[in-house]
C-alpha cells in the first residue's frame, strides 16, 4: 500500500561534510516530488536553510529521514512527538547497525518507500518509571550507573516483585531486543533474535559473578538502589535522570509504544555478521 506522504522531517549529524551534502540532495529530491521538508534547527543552520527549521519535538510529519549513525537515530526517537512517524535511516555512522540504508542506496530506498514497495517494521521499546514519573521510552537500553568513575553501584533486582539477586558492578544495562546489539553486547550480553519477545539485564564489570539474564517481555523489573546515595539513569545514551537512595525505585518494563522503521534490508543475520561477528570476513581470513 502506497503511504500518504506530505511532510518529511530530516535529521542529520552536522559534523560530517558527507552528511550535509547528502542532506542537501535529499531536500532537493523531496522538493521536486512536491513534499514539504522540515529540518532540525542545527541542520537548517549548517546548510543555510533556516526557513525550514522545526524542533524535532514539534515535527508533525509523515516520515522522518535520519542521516548519521545509531546515535542520530536514538536521539531522534527520544524527541519525536507521539505517535511517531516511520523512520528511514541512512547510515553515515561508525557502526550503523540500526541505520541499515547505505548512502549509495538512499534515493533508491526513498523512492521504493514512497512508491509503497517497502514495509515498515515495528520495534519494541522499554518504558521506565521513577515513582509516578515516566521517563522517555528507550529504543536501545536503560543504563544505571553510580555516575562517577571507579565508583561501585550496588542494587537489588526484582522481577514481578520477586527478588532476583543483588548486583555490585560499575553499572547495569536493561536492553531491549533492539538494544541487545548495542552497549549490552559490548558488556558481554547476548544477542536477542528479532522474533524473541524479551529484554536482557547485563551487568557492566561486575565485582562478583552476575551473569546476563534474559526476561520475558511482559516482566516488570524493579531496580532498588542500595549504594551509593545517588545514581544516574541514562536512556539511550542521551537522556539522564538521577535517582536517590531511599527514593522510589526504578521500574522497567516493555512499553506499549513501538518505534517504526522503513525496512530496506530484511536479513538481520547478514547485518550481524558484517558489522559485529567477523566484519564481513571469511572464517579463513580471520
Amino acid at each position: 500500500m502506497k503511504p500518504q506522504i506530505q511532510r518529511v522531517g530530516l535529521i542529520s549529524r552536522t559534523d560530517w561534510k558527507e552528511a550535509l551534502d547528502l542532506s542537501l540532495k535529499l531536500i532537493e529530491c523531496l522538493g521536486r516530488g512536491g513534499l514539504q521538508v522540515l529540518l532540525e534547527p542545527e541542520l537548517a543552520k549548517s546548510i543555510g536553510r533556516e526557513g525550514l527549521a522545526k524542533p524535532v519535538e514539534k515535527m508533525n510529519v509523515d516520515l522522518v529521514i535520519t542521516v548519521g549513525g545509531d546515535g542520530t537515530i536514538l536521539r531522534t526517537c527520544l524527541s519525536l512527538p507521539k505517535p511517531e512517524p516511520p523512520i528511514l535511516s541512512i547510515n553515515l555512522g561508525v557502526r550503523g547497525f540500526l541505520a541499515e540504508v547505505e548512502p549509495d542506496d538512499a534515493f533508491k530506498a526513498l523512492d521504493e518507500y514512497l512508491s509503497g514497495r517497502l514495509a515498515v517494521e515495528r520495534r519494541p521499546r522499554l518504558a521506565s518509571f521513577i515513582g509516578e514519573e515516566r521517563l522517555p521510552d528507550a529504543l536501545n537500553e536503560v543504563f544505571v550507573t553510580a555516575g562517577a568513575p571507579a565508583k561501585l553501584l550496588h542494587v537489588k533486582v526484582r522481577k514481578n516483585g520477586v527478588e532476583v539477586d543483588e548486583c555490585l558492578a560499575d553499572g547495569i544495562i536493561i536492553a531491549s531486543q533492539v538494544g541487545s546489539t548495542g552497549y549490552s553486547l559490548s558488556a558481554g550480553g547476548p544477542v536477542l533474535d528479532p522474533e524473541l519477545e524479551a529484554f536482557v539485564l547485563t551487568p557492566v564489570c561486575a565485582l562478583v559473578p552476575f551473569r546476563p539474564i534474559v526476561f520475558p517481555s511482559k516482566s516488570v523489573l524493579t531496580i532498588e538502589l542500595i549504594r551509593p546515595s545517588r545514581a544516574l539513569v541514562v536512556i539511550d545514551g542521551h537522556y539522564q535522570r538521577e535517582i536517590d537512595l531511599g527514593g522510589p525505585p526504578l521500574i522497567v518494563t516493555k512499553s506499549e509504544r513501538e518505534a517504526r522503521f522503513v525496512q530496506f534490508k530484511r536479513d538481520f543475520y547478514e547485518r550481524l555478521r558484517s558489522r559485529f561477528l567477523f566484519r564481513g570476513r571469511k572464517l579463513n581470513e580471520a
